[in-house]
Formats: C-alpha cells, sequence, structure tokens
C-alpha cells in the first residue's frame, strides 16, 4: 500500500498503490529504490486494501489510524534532519473501527 497525503492541499490521504503477495513486495521495492520511507501495519493496509480504491479518499473510520503513521513519519523525518529525538516505535494496536477490520 502507497498513501499520497498533501498537507497543503487538505483532503484525506489516497492510496496511490495496492496490492497483495508480488505486487506488494513490488511496491516496497520502488520505495526502496526512490529513497520513499515505507513501514509496515498489515492491519491497516488490510483495511484500505478492501475499503479504498485508488486514488479515492480513505475513509472516515481509519483516519485516525493513518494520522497516527503519518504522525510518526513527521517524527522520524524530523529525527533524521536533526530536529527532534527519536520517536518510539509505532504502536501496533492503531484505532481500525471493527467494520473496516479485516483480519486476512
Amino acid at each position: 500500500m502507497a498513501l499520497k497525503y498533501d498537507a497543503d492541499k487538505g483532503g484525506a490521504p489516497l492510496p496511490l498503490a495496492k496490492g497483495s503477495d508480488f505486487l506488494a513486495l513490488k511496491i516496497r521495492e520502488v520505495a526502496v529504490a526512490n529513497n520513499v520511507m515505507f513501514l509496515e501495519s498489515p492491519a491497516l493496509a488490510r483495511s484500505i486494501y478492501y475499503s479504498t480504491e485508488l486514488d479515492e479518499e480513505i475513509p472516515g473510520g481509519l483516519y485516525l489510524a493513518v494520522a497516527q503513521v503519518l504522525a510518526y513519519v513527521y517524527q522520524i523525518c524530523q529525527h533524521r534532519a536533526g530536529k527532534g529525538k527519536r520517536p518510539d516505535p509505532l504502536r501496533d494496536d492503531l484505532p481500525i473501527p471493527p467494520d473496516l477490520r479485516r483480519d486476512s
């Protein structure tokens, strides 16, 4: 899963790429090759995968979980730029509503 979010434009994050198995691996390889930060949250990725089409805003029920991921990414970027302390690891229990949760 690859998400795009532009704070200047507002709106919700949009999935740019999504896939499972081989395609998910290729998305990760492209991220690494382009120095794009990636992190793993299988539960959140599955929820977005099954509830959202490409270039379609994520459902409101996932805003809090995605906001926590975006905040974590921002903190990592600040730390790497020497402007903040290293954040604690992202928690595994992101707030995903039961109606959007997909266990497999």
